[in-house]
Parts: C-alpha cells; structure tokens; sequence
C-alpha cells in the first residue's frame, strides 16, 4: 500500500496502459516470492523498488517533456469537425463509428450537426464541442435506422 500510495493519485480517472503494466509487473515480482518459495522476498522487494522508483521518473518526465507524456497517454483525436464525422480519426482511434454514436447518444447527443468538434479522449471517453443552436448544422444522426426484415 504504500509503494501504491508513492506512485501518486490519478483521482477518478481511468489508469493509462503504461500504469496497467507498471500495477502487473508489481503483482508479478509479489507474486513470485509468495508461490515460489526458493524466491526470496528481498528480491521481490527490490524489484517492487526499481519498478515503483521508474515510474516514478517518469511520471516526472511526463510533466517536464510534452513529448513522454504523449508517447505514453496518448493524445486525444477529433473524430467528428463541424458536424461530420471523420473516418480517418476514427480508424487510428480503432473505434466503429456505431461505437462512437453511441458515445454520442450517452450524452444526449441526437444529430452530429450540433457538434462543433468532438474529440476521443485520452480517458476512451468522448470530449464534446457543440455549436450554439443559431449556428447548428445538418448531421448524421446519432439513432441508426434499424430496416424490418420480412
């Protein structure tokens, strides 16, 4: 608990990939010296030590250089500019527009017309600008037709 406390708070927000792997090395290097007993506890302390104490530098890193922070977090993406959605984004987000809709009706969003930009976050979450209802647009629709099938 307190190489966790160490690490530092993220608050409510989603852990990033890179804190993913730093949390399963951590359980790895525990895990061991508790199911192997010829694995003695000091080594996984140290390793606990050395992985806590890297992310640690980097996490300073991250402050410091704009660059580590986006190779490790990302950035976020525009997916749909002035009410058009834009496929190219969304591929590189590796997100189906039928996902992003979705999204999209979770915050009460019913046509992509009323959108000025739309950003997938870095959190996997959408980010939205909408236009004033004056200057509102003609947009796809957020509830995808469904035909009968006979």
């Amino acid at each position: 608990m307190l190489t966790l406390r160490f690490m530092g708070k993220r608050g409510k927000r989603n852990i990033s990939p890179f804190q993913t792997a730093v949390i399963i090395a951590l359980g790895s290097a525990a895990g061991d010296s508790m199911f192997y007993p010829h694995v003695p506890l000091r080594y996984a302390l140290v390793i606990i030590t050395v992985v806590v104490a890297f992310h640690r530098a980097l996490a300073i890193a991250q402050t410091r250089a704009k660059a580590v922070n986006s190779f490790l977090e990302g950035n976020p993406l525009i997916v749909v500019k002035d009410g058009a959605v834009l496929p190219a984004a969304l591929r590189k987000a590796r997100l189906r527009p039928d996902e992003l809709v979705g999204m999209l009706r979770e915050q009460g969003i019913e046509n992509t017309g009323v959108i000025r930009y739309a950003f997938f976050e870095r959190s996997g979450k959408p980010g939205v600008y909408q236009f004033s209802q004056d200057e509102e647009l003609s947009g796809e629709s957020t509830f995808p037709v469904q035909t009968e099938r006979e």
